[in-house]
């Protein structure tokens, strides 16, 4: 007699289904959504993962994000902070949100390091998305150098270098009368000589200039001499007959529109082009709470038509500190 045992059924394994992952959805898929996050959560998003840093780094997220009108303004502010070695050193912030609170922000150290050597009193314009250095200092040596910030992916490119070295303040007679400025065509990428004004003696004087309307404004310092404004379109300088008590302004200042923001004498002012008076900025009793009697303003700045304060204060016990402060005006 045998025993035939019968093998019980086998049971089929179940495939299991392995959940969705972003890899599988299309990288235009993703950049639409992610053009819907505030960017404040951009540098958390950025450490999923390498595709999702290259991602967020990229043109592509800001012409997503300016299709849907989900644009922001971004502050860059510049610091130069002392080193062991007595040189200095920069180093680039962002005014963001941290914790609930406003503060400035180290900006990545890919940044600083594919920017140099340092420069000193060089002038930078905000053009879109791009942040223009020109001119400045380096070693003693004025340079004709122009790098290029672009804040969509936080890169240094070079742009053409002026037609002759510039640094704020040092020019001579000769030098001015030779090149009083130059302009560059942004569609071009090219320079070129801008007129000098009309009047011999404007060339001499201390002055401030500014943009208004698309016309570029020199406000003499000297009361009895008189303003002028380039208009880039015309190519030709024309005499402006208003502004009228900007002469004074010689500390930080900027514009909001048609409003003209600065200090004087450690009081925050703004100026009312109809009447050519300054009046006091209310509101900010807590401001000057706040700054100390050594506090020096670094800039006035516009940022996204809002007004923010900037200014420094060396610490009184330890002079080797240095704290930077930033109050945004709504």
């Amino acid at each position: 007699m045998t025993n035939n045992r019968i093998a019980p059924p086998s049971k089929k394994k179940k495939k299991t289904k392995k959940p969705p992952s972003f890899s599988s959805i299309p990288d235009d898929v993703i950049v639409n959504i992610l053009a819907r996050i505030l960017k404040s959560h951009y540098r958390s998003l950025s450490l999923v993962s390498k595709h999702f840093n290259s991602l967020l780094s990229s043109p592509d997220i800001y012409f997503a994000r300016s299709l849907i009108g989900n644009t922001d303004a971004r502050l860059y502010v510049c610091l130069w902070l002392p080193t062991l070695s007595s040189s200095h050193r920069h180093r680039w912030f962002n005014l963001s949100y941290r914790q609930g609170q406003l503060t400035l922000v180290p900006v990545r150290r890919a940044l600083a390091s594919s920017y140099s050597p340092d420069r000193l009193n060089s002038t930078t314009v905000a053009v879109q998305s791009e942040i223009y250095q020109m001119g400045g200092s380096n070693e003693d040596k004025r340079t004709r150098a122009v790098r290029v910030l672009d804040c969509r992916n936080q890169t240094w490119r070079r742009a053409p270098d002026m037609k002759m070295r510039n640094v704020i303040g040092g020019c001579t007679q000769t030098e001015e009368t030779m090149t009083w400025g130059e302009v560059f065509d942004l569609k071009t990428q090219t320079w070129k000589p801008l007129p000098k004004p009309p009047s011999d003696d404007y060339i001499n004087s201390y002055h401030n200039g500014e943009v208004f309307g698309g016309r570029l404004y020199f406000f003499n310092m000297n009361n009895n001499k008189k303003n002028y404004a380039y208009d880039p379109t015309e190519g030709r300088w024309v005499q402006e007959a208003g502004f009228v008590g900007l002469e004074g302004m010689t500390g930080p200042w900027c514009v909001i529109g048609s409003v003209i923001f600065a200090e004087h004498g450690r009081i925050f002012k703004w100026y009312d082009p109809r009447n050519g008076k300054w009046l006091g900025v209310h509101g900010l009793g807590l401001v000057y709470e706040k700054r100390a009697k050594n506090s020096r303003t670094i800039q006035l700045v516009n940022h996204g038509g809002k007004l923010v304060i900037i200014w420094d204060a060396w610490h009184m016990r330890q002079r080797e500190h240095k704290s930077v402060w930033c109050a945004p005006v709504r």
